[in-house]
């Protein structure tokens, strides 16, 4: 009897990892591996859309002005920062930045939590 239960219990847990890796399989994509024979291994961001290295540059020299802005305080008159349209390097960091939220993983993780943590009907 005991080892039946135990079997059911077995049969039970695996189901659930099963499952949980199905829908990891749909839901992680924002961090995609690196090939094997790059040499950093780890992840790289999937959704960070960069079209060119122009843009590339522009997005980075927003970021560091940005950065700027918060250090010294914004002060649109001063003469040794050389800053034009603050307002446009602010929304292009934050709209970078916003395309690095990873909505399918959190997607994923309610998917998880309600398979591992809410009792289904069926148990």
């Amino acid at each position: 009897m005991k080892n039946k239960a135990q079997k059911q219990a077995k049969n039970k847990h695996a189901k659930k990892l099963q499952e949980l890796n199905k829908i990891a399989q749909e839901y992680f994509k924002l961090l995609s591996p690196t090939p094997p024979y790059n040499y950093r291994q780890g992840n790289y961001l999937e959704y960070a859309y960069i079209r060119n290295y122009e843009e590339l540059g522009y997005t980075l020299e927003s970021m560091l002005n940005v950065c700027i802005m918060a250090l010294d305080g914004y002060e649109p008159n001063n003469p040794q920062r050389n800053i034009k349209e603050a307002h446009t390097h602010l929304a292009d960091v934050l709209e970078f930045t916003k395309n690095l939220i990873p909505h399918e993983e959190f997607e994923f993780l309610d998917k998880s939590r309600h398979l591992l943590l809410i009792p289904n009907k069926e148990q």
